[in-house]
């Protein structure tokens, strides 16, 4: 699914980033890459949505600060249109 039509509060992982290769090298200079582990903060409809990127790829999801990310990554605010160009799978919900 599109990183636009993820649910807030919910850790995702990045499959694939369908842009072209300077879109594509800016998300990766900002951690937005396959095998990472984004949590939606907030999803404005058609709006921006906002984000935080989550530890190491190479840790397990229970690893990396207990499913809540609060405390390790950047909040990253990125366009609809963008966002539409991430692919992602749905890791875990946050209560």
């Amino acid at each position: 699914m599109p990183l636009s039509f993820a649910p807030e509060g919910h850790l995702v992982r990045v499959v694939c980033i369908r842009a072209g290769r300077g879109l594509s090298r800016r998300l990766i200079e900002m951690g937005i890459a396959p095998g990472k582990v984004l949590r939606v903060v907030r999803t404005l409809g058609a709006g921006p949505v906002i984000i935080e990127v989550c530890g190491d790829k190479s840790k397990s999801v229970s690893d990396r600060c207990n499913l809540c990310c609060t405390s390790c990554g950047n909040r990253i605010v990125i366009g609809f249109g963008t966002a539409m160009k991430i692919l992602v799978e749905e890791v875990a919900r946050r209560e």
